[in-house]
């Protein structure tokens, strides 16, 4: 294994190109006459922010600015072949399906059978989970490559982020027109990386025979190892490509497993040879240096880190205090979280409640280390009032260890109302319904309980527990068919909600039911009365409510403009394309990819409403309302 760490560091050398010959001997080992040129790695790449273009671009934004769509052409000198001459590697041709058959009538077609490539490769199949297996019906292969490469790696819906992850490990023939064979296997290991879904990206990889193991697609799984401390499989799977892995990263990675080996000379070695070459990674240098000549005084913040530079910081047992907002990397908070490099108790959990709010680690991972904050349940006035002064993760800590603590359900549904109350944003107060939903659906519905009636129903929608909440919405009908003007106005507040997220089942759909509710919503918030309505609207029309087209004009009112954020006119198009075709992949990938990572609240309810009704026209209904529940509660409702 030393040996042949040491040959991949010579054949980078010799492969970094022609150009400066130079000589080194460093730490007893000698390198001399190879070429250095700095060749870019090829991170994976994510939708990071607001929603981008689809364009016909000249590069693929899935790899480096400077990569093309097909490896580059090898100029090794062939055996034989006069010095200096290239090699050039011919591009693969693209598959050609097999003609249609027909029987001598013309009656019966007979298709060919697609040849199933390592594309196919899939963990979940639609008896467990996957989409349907043709999800890529009718969906070029550069396009489908294009698509996967721009889905977010965190978008704020907790519904397309469990689509995105279905697909992406969905088994089921790609596109037949692909160029290379393993590109898109590739491209999905790398989204699933850039999502945080190590475990996911691990199993997917188990599935894939060894020789069909690319270089493009061993980067991603030995960074998942790495973040889940596998050192013994990322460094066998390093091993492996050798001879083959000549870019900065698999450097980087040959430190790390020559720090495993207890090599400090080829770990010295390697950092010497990044700064020959160029690379400005100065975290990398640091790590390195204090992995072989001590660690002074000063902990590592680790900002741009990424999985290798945490398994380094961790094999080499050096010191980390993470500046957790810092840091962008989702594999890395999925590392942090779960304890890897053993940082101080705040920073973990802060980085447990990002990688949790991302979906990139489950509420149990999160709440098992809420569990080791010690709370005196002696005062609950004295826990709020902590919580309160501590709104941050400390503070929802807390808080649900109080609830977790209270046999009370009034005292209980105080500890919940407050975490609530304490959400800095939506993402934050939807990360919240979620961690306390065991807490709410402890809690019956009663007269103790009635002012706490419409969180309740709120919170429980937005785990998508319909069920749950009916029975408070069937009191608080029941209170207003007895006269009660608090419950009459508590269920209208929550008419508009309790429409999208169960439709008939829990309420009508009728003009009687809308005019009422119209009324109370200009009665208590005239100023906004007409953009909720709108948003509640347009929501019920995406989900195939029967709005007519003369109830828009009723809701015009000022400001006639509004100042948010919408997708382009082709992702506009593209998705409305995309679902009236019923073409499942690009649907999916398009509604991720038009929504970015920007706030539910920030984007224009129109744009959001055609991700829900393309959802709904590929036949996931249950999904676009879902979706459409996460809206309403962000735009208000």
């Amino acid at each position: 294994m030393t040996g042949s760490r040491v040959s991949h560091l010579q054949a980078a050398g010799m492969r970094f190109g022609a150009g400066l010959l130079v000589g080194l001997c460093l730490g007893g080992l000698c390198l001399v006459g190879y070429g250095l040129a700095v060749l870019g790695s090829t991170p994976a790449m994510a939708q990071v922010g607001a929603p981008i273009q689809i364009g016909p671009p000249p590069t693929d934004p899935g790899r480096d600015a400077a990569a093309p769509l097909v490896p580059a052409p090898s100029r090794e000198t062939a055996p034989g072949a006069a010095p200096g001459a290239s090699v050039f590697q011919p591009v693969p041709a693209q598959p050609v399906r097999p003609p249609q058959r027909t029987t001598v009538d013309g009656a019966i077609t007979i298709n060919p059978v697609q040849r199933l490539t390592v594309d196919a490769t899939g963990t979940l199949t639609p008896t467990t989970g996957g989409l349907p297996a043709e999800y890529w019906s009718g969906t070029p292969g550069d396009v489908a490559l294009r698509l996967v490469a721009l889905m977010p790696a965190a978008p704020e819906s907790r519904t397309l982020r469990e689509l995105a992850r279905r697909m992406l490990l969905s088994a089921g023939p790609a596109p037949a027109d692909l160029a290379k064979e393993g590109d898109l296997l590739a491209r999905r290991a790398e989204q699933l990386l850039a999502m945080g879904a190590v475990d996911d990206l691990t199993r997917l990889g188990e599935r894939v025979p060894s020789a069909a193991l690319s270089i493009d697609l061993s980067r991603p799984l030995v960074e998942a190892a790495f973040v889940r401390g596998d050192d013994e499989r990322a460094c066998a799977l390093y091993d492996r490509l050798t001879n083959a892995s000549t870019d900065i990263f698999w450097i980087k990675v040959a430190m790390v497993c020559d720090a495993r080996a207890g090599l400090d000379a080829k770990v010295d070695f390697g950092a010497r040879l990044l700064s020959e070459l160029g690379e400005e990674d100065q975290l990398i240098q640091a790590l390195a240096q204090a992995a072989t000549t001590g660690q002074g005084g000063a902990q590592f913040r680790m900002v741009g880190a990424g999985p290798v530079h945490l398994a380094l910081a961790r094999i080499a047992d050096l010191k980390v205090d993470p500046e957790v907002s810092a840091i962008a990397s989702l594999p890395v908070l999925v590392g942090l979280a779960r304890g890897s490099a053993s940082p101080p108790f705040a920073a973990w959990l802060e980085a447990a409640e990002r990688a949790e709010r991302a979906g990139a680690i489950a509420p149990w991972e999160l709440t098992d280390l809420y569990d080791e904050v010690s709370v005196s349940t002696a005062s609950v006035e004295a826990a709020l009032a902590a919580a309160e002064a501590d709104p941050g993760p400390l503070g929802r800590a807390i808080l649900w260890r109080v609830a977790e603590a209270q046999t009370d359900p009034s005292a209980r549904a105080r500890a919940i109302a407050k975490a609530m109350d304490l959400a800095e944003d939506d993402a934050a107060w939807r990360q919240t319904a979620r961690l306390f939903a065991p807490f709410l659906l402890s809690l019956d519905p009663g007269p103790d309980l009635d002012a706490f009636a419409a969180t309740a129903v709120r919170g429980l929608m937005a785990t998508g527990d319909v069920g749950a909440a009916r029975p408070w919405l069937q009191r608080l009908l029941r209170q207003s068919a007895n006269g009660s003007d608090g419950a009459a106005g508590t269920w209208l507040g929550l008419w508009a909600l309790s429409r999208i997220a169960g439709g008939d089942d829990v309420t009508p759909f009728d003009l009687q039911a809308v005019g009422r509710w119209w009324q109370h919503l200009r009665t208590i918030d005239p100023q906004q009365a007409s953009v909720r309505a709108s948003a509640a609207l347009a929501l019920m029309a995406a989900l195939g409510d029967p709005v007519g087209d003369d109830a828009w004009r009723g809701l015009v009112a000022a400001p006639p403009v509004e100042v948010q954020a919408v997708p382009g006119a082709a992702y506009a198009y593209a998705i409305r394309a995309a679902g009236q075709n019923r073409r499942l992949g690009e649907t999916v990938a398009l509604g991720a990819a038009a929504l970015g990572e920007v706030a539910l609240a920030e984007i224009a309810v129109p744009a959001l409403a055609d991700v829900v009704s393309a959802l709904g026209s590929v036949g996931l209904e249950g999904e676009a309302r879902r979706l459409a529940v996460e809206v309403a509660l962000a735009h208000g409702l």
